[in-house]
């Protein structure tokens, strides 16, 4: 006789169906839509593919292989055996079209890790928070790192603790949940567990003895009323710094020698009399105060959070159900900038910081969200789902151990330098029902629904000597100190804003399974934003089972994405290290305004949504347990693609009339200057089998794609000829290679006797830097192969230790080639682009308990 399993029921917020969970010994939880009046059991035999609730709205139990469109769904067991501490982490060790690293040196991008999907930009993926829209995070990513110029998510202020499963649906789903599901869609489960309480602890350092973590969090569920549920989490992360910075090889007292009379460059000069007596003079200054040549900070920032999570649901009678979940995470961040060396005297002080000094920027970063609904219906009658979430994101800046030289020796070293905030209030009302046999189908889902979201973006100003320039009048210009605190200057007081802005969307949502082989779905929805104008986008898919076990699949999207408030109103004065002639150089670079007088003398129009028509042509095959294998090709075309411009000086005299008036001598904007067509393959294969006492699980997945930018570059008359400016070499190497064209990950999961033993191989593809003006500075990075293991071992029912390796073979990415792009040998490995970061091995342990 088939041995049975208890089952609980219960709901999704966000969707459109019952679920039931599953709690097999031997099978991972999955979903499947059931009746919520209905009493059943689970074969444990049953198909090992989990049940998707992402991209459909229809009843129907549907699982990865039986979906329309290509969905990649992740446990929260398969999050924590990767080592990782952070969710986006996670995500990059488990999904092959997703990648996520940490920066350095990047300023506010040191604190939140930009993520992509399918190699597009970090805008143009989708978040949900159990099926809800998530607001994106204050921070516009100006500096040079992937996703230059867009705003994303910061995933990390979710505790992995929170978290029961994620589903990456991989294709474009604007029709269905609006803006931004250009490349796809994210959605993140929270746990919905009514009784227990886990207890989980990791701890882990790098090889160098740096980057230490620890983290703890409690996830505690009960039960609430008569079958309602409320589930908590309290989760702590304290991240310290990594440093693989390298030794300076500049003088540091006397004035500088030029990079290329170094050896190591190709093209190298040799030293003149003069020149070497300098350094060895400035040698002897360095030994004598006893100045360290590794006196930058190259790593991952140091960070400490706390967060706390809560999802709740209490059924109301008459088959009505309330639920709400939210969370606060407040989080403090610092990361250090470029050094600066005593003998720049435009940026020294030599009574305050005799030897120099390396300033840092600290970040306090607040990140909440509630939302509250109700929701009605079981299978076959009418589903009213209705909803309301307000988020947040707020981000304020302070800048240590650094001047406003200026100021002389009146500066201060702290500074506070503004706040960056961004809130969202999404209200939704969902209907959705099942027709059995309408039209002679096998079923009939028709799901209609409204959306009014109002958005809110403000800059707050920092303090007069973050951004004041107090150089007395009349001073001669080869005196004049820089103005504003050295690495991040303060907001000023005219790139303070608080602008908002109302959009209203409704859709149409079909889905049928035409035949019990047949399925197709469609879905329109038309939005209305207040500050540009209508959209309407649109998504057609279909599935056709040729045998029980092999399908097709394939779908046509149209879709967009509004411009963020960030892009139309974010306005600074920053300090970028930025390559000119060949070598790092600093500059006092302002972006300004879509409509600021600048972007409009130099006939820069307003900003529109970008718009995009995806395809994608796939095949699965389903043999149980023995294999789930999934095959997908795709195609993006995007238009008016939104990027942040090349800088425009006013030393250049064709522009010198555009600045006149303004303090302005170097500036960047948003334009919607390119399109773009991304092509790539997704391959998915799962097996799971018994081998000897233990279950042995294998996954391999694959992701390719490339991204080229279609046509030339969208240029203002009165910027004619200055196209390589708008959207320079570099900037196009950003969009096209900066990321891995290939990821492959593989892993194997033994369990037995209580142990249970993974590995897993992750392949990142090539990527290349493009210098902006020097074809020889270009360089390609080989890929590189990272290897992961842990080995768990349960006690008992309550107790398990964990210990296991990143990295395990310390891999690290190609150096720098061009010594003049190294900061003076400071910067070893690129800041501009990286395929997993450069930390090298590190190793965890971890203790957890379950009550």
């Amino acid at each position: 006789m088939t041995k049975r399993n208890s089952v609980r029921i219960s709901s999704v917020c966000g969707t459109a169906m019952m679920l039931l969970h599953f709690s097999a010994a031997s099978a991972q939880p999955a979903l499947a839509a059931v009746p919520q009046d209905e009493t059943l059991a689970a074969d444990q035999e049953a198909d090992a593919a989990a049940i998707i609730v992402t991209g459909s709205r229809s009843q129907q139990a549907r699982s990865n292989v039986d979906t329309a469109a290509p969905i990649d769904v992740v446990n929260v067991e398969q999050l924590t055996q990767t080592g990782q501490v952070e969710v986006a982490q996670m995500i990059n060790f488990v999904a092959p079209s997703f990648n996520s690293a940490k920066q350095t040196i990047a300023n506010g991008t040191d604190h939140i890790d930009p993520a992509t999907l399918r190699g597009l930009g970090p805008d143009q993926t989708l978040l949900l928070l159990n099926g809800k829209r998530q607001h994106t995070t204050a921070l516009v990513n100006v500096n040079s790192t992937v996703g230059r110029g867009s705003v994303g998510y910061d995933m990390n202020v979710i505790p992995a603790a929170a978290v029961e499963r994620i589903e990456v649906l991989r294709d474009g789903a604007a029709a269905q949940y609006g803006s931004d599901a250009i490349a796809g869609v994210i959605n993140i489960g929270l746990k919905r567990n009514d009784s227990g309480i886990e207890w989980r602890n990791q701890a882990g350092i790098t090889k160098e003895g740096d980057g230490r973590t620890l983290q703890t969090s409690v996830n505690a569920g009960f039960g609430l009323g008569d079958g309602g549920f409320i589930n908590a989490t309290l989760a702590f992360l304290d991240r310290g710094f990594t440093d693989r910075s390298g030794e300076y090889n500049n003088t540091v007292y006397l004035a500088s020698l030029p990079a290329t009379r170094f050896p190591g460059f190709p093209f190298s000069v040799p030293l003149t009399p003069a020149e070497i007596a300098r350094q060895q003079q400035d040698q002897a200054l360095v030994e004598q105060r006893g100045f360290d040549r590794r006196s930058m900070i190259v790593g991952n920032s140091e960070a400490t959070g706390y967060s706390a999570f809560v999802n709740m649901g209490l059924p109301l009678g008459n088959d009505w159900e309330a639920y709400s979940f939210g969370g606060w995470t407040h989080r403090d961040g610092r990361a250090a900038g470029f050094y600066r060396y005593p003998n720049n005297p435009r940026t020294s002080n030599l009574s305050l910081f005799p030897d120099g000094y390396l300033p840092f920027i600290e970040t306090s970063i607040n990140d909440y969200t509630i939302a509250v609904g109700a929701k009605t219906g079981k299978r076959g009658d009418l589903i009213i789902d209705i909803s309301s979430k307000f988020g947040g994101n707020e981000i304020a800046f302070d800048v240590d151990n650094s001047i406003n030289a200026s100021m002389g020796n009146a500066t201060p070293t702290n500074f506070y330098a503004g706040k960056l905030k961004f809130q969202q209030f999404t209200n939704n009302i969902d209907l959705s029902k099942e027709f059995d046999g309408l039209f002679g189908t096998q079923s009939f889902n028709i799901a209609a629904g409204a959306e009014l979201r109002f958005d809110r973006y403000a800059i707050g100003e920092g303090q007069v000597e973050s951004y004041g320039d107090f150089n007395p009048p009349g001073t001669p210009p080869a005196q004049i100190k820089a103005s504003g605190v050295q690495v991040f200057g303060g907001f000023r007081p005219d790139n303070a804003v608080s602008e908002g802005r109302r959009s209203i969307g409704v859709y149409l949502d079909l889905e049928s399974d035409i035949t019990d082989r047949l399925l197709v779905s469609g879905a329109v929805r038309y939005e209305n934003y207040s500050d540009f104008g209508g959209n309407v986008s649109g998504k057609l898919v279909g599935r056709y089972k040729i045998t029980d076990a092999l399908a097709l699949r394939g779908g046509l999207n149209r879709g967009f994405r509004a411009p963020s408030l960030h892009q139309s109103y974010f306005s600074s004065v920053a300090t970028q290290f930025i390559t000119v002639a060949g070598v790092n150089q600093q500059r006092e670079v302002t972006t300004v305004r879509n409509d600021s007088a600048i972007a409009q003398r130099l006939g820069v129009p307003l900003l529109k949504p970008e718009t995009s028509w995806s395809y994608s042509a796939g095949a699965t095959l389903s043999l149980g347990r023995a294999l789930n294998l999934t095959v997908d090709a795709y195609q993006i075309d995007i238009a008016d693609r939104i990027v942040i411009s090349g800088r425009f000086s006013n030393t250049i005299p064709a522009l010198a009339q555009f600045f006149a008036g303004t303090n302005v001598t170097e500036a960047q904007f948003f334009t919607n200057a390119i399109d773009t067509r991304t092509r790539g393959l997704d391959v998915v294969a799962t097996s799971m089998t018994e081998l000897g006492r233990g279950k042995l699980s294998a996954s391999l997945a694959l992701n390719l794609n490339q991204t080229k930018i279609r046509g030339g570059v969208r240029t203002p008359p009165q910027l004619g000829g200055f196209g390589e400016t708008l959207l320079n070499r570099e900037e196009r190497g950003r969009i096209e290679v900066n990321q891995p064209r290939s990821k492959i990950i593989g892993a194997l999961t033994y369990e037995i006797d209580g142990f249970s033993v993974r590995t897993a191989i992750t392949r990142f593809g090539e990527i290349t830097t493009v210098a902006p003006q020097l074809p020889e500075q270009d360089q390609t990075f080989s890929p590189k192969i990272i290897t992961d293991l842990s080995i768990a071992y349960r006690f008992s029912q309550t107790a398990e230790l964990v210990i296991g390796a990143s990295n395990l073979f310390d891999v690290y990415p190609d150096r720098v080639l061009d010594p003049r792009l190294t900061n003076d040998g400071t910067v070893p490995f690129s800041r501009f682009a990286t395929q997993f970061g450069f930390n090298g091995a590190s190793y965890f342990t971890a203790l957890n308990f379950k009550f």
